[in-house]
């Protein structure tokens, strides 16, 4: 019989903004696996599901597949975890940082300044009505009915990036303002846009779309009687994806990303990412990011399909 632990979610302070007046419970299984193991699930593919897999789980780009890009982390992510205990969200960020590692994603050193934030709360449209008023940075350029959208999409989890554009060749940051988005340790830096480049061809862009900060919030009540391993599977990635939120583009019952898509029973939902999950993750830092997004999900399925083949053999 798996371990049951209570842990305090309640109290979750956000830059010292208090989402929720007293503590709550809520119950978490221990986790199934070691935190150093990914442990993953297989499922058969056709080339049709992958690229259905990848065109409706990927944001469409602003400007189209043909004239838009695909957004990511250029550098390193570095998790934090707000609202549970120590040691889940000890289990939690390093749980995040090997599916990252999984992925061949570049992950930041311990200690590192925060650009992933995951917050368990009370009412995620109510700790995003707070943030609005309070610390409205967080949420970068995005227009008011953006903010109202993500507050009103019904829950349990609740989820935006904060995406810049920036310098193919040189990274730098078009009209940077990350200066102060969550109080951290070490303060953020501010980038100084060199957007000059010498790049001469029809396919590579000479910009690329930059997620620098990530924000992922999950209602308490939804944690009840899952793993670790679970909300640390699915919380990477709805953090290192910009994932598509409208309803049509239901998740597939294999994919962590469908954990809070209702089921049956509790022995349905997947247990931990899938084989898919991973390849996905991993085929979109693997592609290049100064194309457009027409061009990357063909470069994705390619190696998403050569990875399950490579697979296959072993």
């Amino acid at each position: 019989m798996e371990m049951k632990q209570n842990i305090l979610v309640g109290i979750g302070l956000v830059a010292g903004i208090a989402l929720f007046p007293s503590p709550s419970i809520a119950t978490l299984t221990d986790p199934r696996s070691s935190d150093d193991d990914i442990v993953v699930t297989g499922t058969k593919m056709t080339k049709d599901a992958i690229a259905d897999f990848i065109r409706t789980t990927i944001a469409t780009p602003k400007g189209g597949r043909h004239e838009g890009q695909y957004a990511r982390f250029p550098g390193a992510v570095c998790p934090k975890v707000v609202g549970l205990s120590e040691q889940n969200v000890k289990q939690i960020e390093q749980r995040m940082r090997g599916i990252a590692i999984a992925a061949d994603m570049k992950v930041a050193g311990e200690g590192c300044a925060p650009n992933v934030f995951v917050m368990v709360v009370a009412d995620g449209k109510e700790a995003i009505s707070t943030l609005r008023k309070k610390r409205s940075r967080v949420f970068g350029s995005m227009a008011p009915h953006q903010r109202a959208r993500i507050a009103n999409s019904g829950g349990p989890s609740y989820a935006w990036k904060r995406i810049q554009t920036g310098s193919a060749e040189t990274g730098a940051l078009q009209n940077s303002d990350e200066t102060d988005i969550l109080p951290t340790d070490d303060q953020a830096k501010t980038e100084v846009a060199t957007m000059n480049s010498n790049v001469k061809s029809r396919i590579k862009r000479t910009t690329e779309q930059n997620m620098t900060h990530s924000f992922l919030l999950i209602e308490k009540d939804a944690l009840v009687d899952l793993t670790t391993v679970q909300i640390a599977d699915y919380a990477a990635m709805r953090s290192y994806i910009d994932t598509r939120e409208d309803q049509a583009s239901k998740a597939p019952a294999y994919s962590i990303l469908a954990l809070f898509d209702p089921v049956q029973s509790d022995s349905k939902r997947p247990a931990s990412a899938s084989e898919m999950d991973l390849v996905l993750l991993s085929s979109l830092y693997n592609s290049p990011a100064d194309v457009s997004a027409s061009m990357q999900s063909s470069a994705m399925l390619h190696r998403v399909e050569k990875e399950l083949t490579a697979n296959k053999d072993d």
